[in-house]
């Protein structure tokens, strides 16, 4: 049978849609919107509006209205020379109203200019290396050696139009740069480098600083970090959070934006294991070291000289709930010490953010340029603030899907799951996260009249696979990785105002065609899973749900391939041609070692009567739901390296 991973589907334009979408892209559709000025009272006269980059007229209370055509996206674009540039994106079944057939946008604010007023951003982990031209599983290859700065420069436009608006941007630049692989590596098992083009297209996209306080910016030793600082430097790119020595991975970065002045510092939370470690000491290179007293003199020297200090933090633990105790304790030292704002990365999800003491924690944005395959890495988020006084006055979370190992705007299904767990994960810190349309808002001194939820919610549910509802499985090329057919083909196809769908069609041979996840979900927080979702089929067909078990004794790329599947149910779906539901229940065993990492799979086949015929089928609102039980007990999370 043929094996196949999801990587053909339906682009934004018409021109390149499916037949069977045609008749939608022709349609025209209303869209109505307000822009909110109530933030600093301002009029919304000489505030200029377009979506999808065609203008719409504002009236002087606002509002808007225009007829566009339908498509998946609708991006939001308010600017003018009173306020900050304000973008946001939603899909189309987030808009569509069926009252009055048309898209409804929620309102939303906007923030003036002001002197003295200063818009940054942060971003998590970046990289452009290993499958991004050494891709597994058949995938295609997204950077060759002929333009690797144009193919760059192509996976970071999703999110350009909200890097290069900012007064000032950053990210945090994991990995090393150099134009081939060096000899000298130390004893790691996971080391990696990039292309020195990556620097030039992180600043063509609008960045203009990076962090190398982080545990794989010397992973080639001395010689990466030249060849990592000399492209960082040729791009015009700020940088801090590693050296030569202690003294010079310990300097501030000083930067100025919108007149107001800026500090910003890097570290790495550990020394690494191995020799040579990871962290610059007083003869060797390497990232800065964010011990307490390194944090402490660093950022007390820096905050007498009156700038703005932001601190970037690489720490805590991979794929986690939230900070360690000791990555809290620093981070809340170095706003004790005059840090303004604090951008943490490291554990690859999203964590949550606290107001501490006047200042502003983000625990962890998570990945934005990365290539990792575990469906847990794939929403994230990146932070934009304003500041005035070195204090934040106002930020907001902006949720990005890593889609295609590239970061896109977030909408649907995968980005309530990104808002609703920070808006949880903050909420247990005493954050209030808000909505301003599509992003979640932080207000200092904002409150909330709900009661502060705890960070395991019991007796509920919660979808582990996210981006089910497939109106973010494509944004232009980029396709979403995440699912595998066997015995068949799949396309993403646009289908109108409900968005995009699943089409699964099996092959000639009449045998079962299957969907099931490419990995291991791993984070579970239950052993009672239920998966549902919608079909439609003109056939009657016979469904399978079945799971897959990673044994202790194999690694994650022998067991996909040599676990066994175990049938959980089935149930008949009777082709009326109209869309049903279905929900399959089962509880996992569990050993020793608790809940083992699993895949599910549903598989369709015709083997109802005597003859086998071709399945066809669509699927969609997929979920994979955890249930929780009564009294929640602590997660076993399986780490693993980058």
């Amino acid at each position: 049978m043929k094996h196949w991973m999801l990587a053909l589907a339906a682009v934004l334009p018409a021109s390149a849609a499916p037949a069977a979408a045609q008749d939608h892209l022709a349609d025209f559709l209303v869209i109505t919107g307000t822009i909110d000025t109530g933030f600093d009272g301002i009029s919304s006269a000489g505030i200029t509006a377009s979506i999808n980059g065609e203008p719409v007229a504002v009236d002087e209370d606002g509002r808007f209205e225009a007829r566009l055509h339908q498509g998946p996206y609708y991006q939001v674009r308010f600017e003018g020379e009173t306020i900050h540039t304000a973008i946001q994106t939603f899909g189309i079944a987030d808009l569509y109203r069926t009252d009055c057939e048309c898209l409804r946008l929620p309102a939303i604010e906007v923030v003036a200019r002001k002197e003295g007023r200063t818009e940054v951003f942060f971003a998590g982990d970046a990289m452009a290396g290993r499958r991004y031209s050494e891709p597994i599983w058949g995938e295609r290859a997204l950077i060759g050696q002929a333009d690797p700065l144009g193919d760059i420069t192509h996976l970071l436009a999703p999110l350009k139009p909200y890097i290069e608006t900012a007064d000032l941007s950053s990210v945090n630049l994991e990995i090393v740069l150099s134009q081939e692989e060096f000899e000298n590596s130390p004893p790691k098992s996971v080391i990696f480098y990039a292309p020195p083009a990556l620097a030039q297209a992180l600043k063509d996209a609008g960045f203009d600083h990076v962090s190398l306080g982080n545990n794989h910016s010397y992973d080639y030793l001395e010689d990466g970090l030249v060849t990592t600082i000399e492209a960082v430097e040729a791009a015009g790119l700020a940088w801090s959070g590693a050296g030569f020595n202690e003294a010079q991975a310990l300097e501030a970065s000083r930067l100025t934006a919108a007149g107001q002045d800026f500090c910003l510092l890097g570290y790495v939370g550990w020394k690494g294991r191995v020799e040579p470690n990871q962290i610059a000491e007083t003869t060797k290179g390497g990232a800065a070291y964010g011990s307490d007293a390194n944090i402490a003199a660093s950022i007390s020297r820096e905050a007498a000289t009156g700038c703005t200090v932001i601190a970037q933090y690489h720490g805590s633990r991979e794929y986690s709930e939230g900070p360690t105790r000791e990555s809290e304790r620093r981070m809340k030292l170095a706003v004790d010490k005059g840090a303004a704002l604090i951008a943490s990365h490291h554990p690859h999800v999203a964590h949550g953010l606290e107001l501490y003491n006047g200042a502003l924690i983000a625990y962890s944005t998570g990945n934005f340029l990365f290539d990792q395959y575990f469906l847990e890495t794939h929403g994230s988020f990146a932070l934009r603030a304003w500041m005035e006084d070195g204090k934040v006055i106002r930020a907001e979370v902006i949720p990005i899907r890593v889609l295609d190992y590239r970061p896109v705007p977030a909408v649907g299904s995968m980005r309530e799951a990104i808002l609703d767990r920070i808006e949880r994960l903050s909420a247990n810190r005493g954050t209030y996260v808000a909505r301003n349309g599509a992003h979640g808002l932080i207000l200092p001194g904002a409150t909330s009249a709900d009661p502060v939820l705890p960070a395991l919610t019991c007796g509920v549910t919660r979808d582990l696979f996210r981006a089910g509802d497939f109106e973010n499985a494509v944004y232009g090329d980029a396709v979403d990785r995440s699912l595998k057919v066997v015995g068949g083909e799949g396309e993403f196809v646009f289908g109108g105002v409900d968005g995009h769908l699943l089409e699964l069609d099996g092959h000639e041979d009449g045998g079962p065609i299957s969907l099931s996840t490419s990995t291991f979900l791993r984070v579970l927080p239950s052993n009672e899973f239920t998966v549902m979702g919608r079909i439609r089929s003109d056939e009657d067909i016979r469904m399978t749900i079945l799971t897959q078990s990673r044994p202790s004794s194999m690694g994650r790329f022998e067991a996909l391939e040599k676990a066994p599947f175990t049938t959980r149910g089935e149930e008949i779906v009777r082709g009326e041609g109209n869309w049903q539901q279905f929900e399959f229940h089962f509880a996992l065993e569990q050993d020793t070692n608790g809940i083992r990492p699993f895949r599910p799979k549903l598989m369709f086949s015709s083997n109802i009567g005597d003859n086998a015929f071709p399945v066809s089928v669509q699927i969609d609102d997929l979920q994979v739901r955890a249930v929780m039980p009564p009294t929640c007990v602590a997660q076993k999370l399986e780490g693993a390296p980058s």
